[in-house]
């Protein structure tokens, strides 16, 4: 089975005067653009924020909805930490290189940067090569503070897929359990050995786990009950 995924770059340099959902719009402005009546959507991160909102407001163009490292935003059972809200934003570092491997580092797993070296050094020169400036940066930093659908999450009609790493520091998983509580017929998955970066350090387990999902139901077969038989689930190497 194979699936045609459009992916789109946020637009910096602009305010998003109604934070999140200036976004959405966006997402909606390329699926009109493309001509795609309904589709998957699958969001990581902030990505993650704006998959859920367009669910609510959209859900005649959602389909199946794939939810990565990412959370219902507002106060969820466990708080990033200063320490990692410092690394995130690159507090007190004095070059550009400097605040990209602190974030990178944190939003790894320590096994991954051991067993990845190579792999985890060429992550930092693409996002050095390729970084938003950094008033695009806080712009979004702060539509994704502002986001919360804690109440609102459970209005989610379109099935829904949360995978999550275990060692997140960026959003700590306990709120990826509080998260795939919260929305109706949700199926979890825990991804131990990755953190926020769950979708390259496990990205096989990751592709693996959304494919299976997006398959139509008659193709599914009795594998497929039996990894639902076990939520939420820990996947490990």
């Amino acid at each position: 089975m194979t699936f045609t995924p459009p992916a789109f770059d946020v637009r910096g340099e602009r305010r998003l005067e109604n934070g999140v959902g200036d976004l959405v719009g966006e997402v909606v402005s390329l699926l009109d653009h493309l001509g795609v009546k309904k589709a998957h959507v699958l969001g990581t991160s902030l990505g993650g924020f704006v998959a859920q909102e367009l669910a609510l407001v959209r859900p005649d163009l959602v389909d199946r909805l794939v939810l990565i490292c990412t959370s219902h935003g507002g106060r969820g059972p466990e708080s990033m930490s200063s320490q990692a809200l410092s690394d995130m934003l690159g507090w007190g570092s004095f070059s550009p290189e400097d605040v990209v491997r602190r974030g990178l580092e944190t939003a790894t797993s320590e096994a991954y940067r051991a067993e990845h070296e190579g792999a985890f050094e060429q992550i930092v020169s693409w996002r050095l090569a390729d970084s938003p400036s950094n008033v695009a940066y806080y712009e979004q930093a702060r539509a994704g503070a502002g986001f919360d659908l804690s109440r609102d999450v459970g209005h989610i009609t379109s099935p829904a897929l949360v995978i999550h790493g275990a060692e997140d520091h960026y959003v700590p998983v306990a709120n990826a359990a509080a998260f795939a509580g919260a929305i109706p017929g949700s199926r979890l998955r825990v991804l131990d050995w990755a953190g926020h970066l769950v979708f390259i350090e496990r990205f096989a387990d990751v592709n693996r786990a959304v494919v299976t999902f997006l398959k139509p139901r008659e193709t599914r077969g009795q594998g497929y009950q039996e990894q639902r038989s076990g939520w939420p689930a820990r996947v490990r190497r």
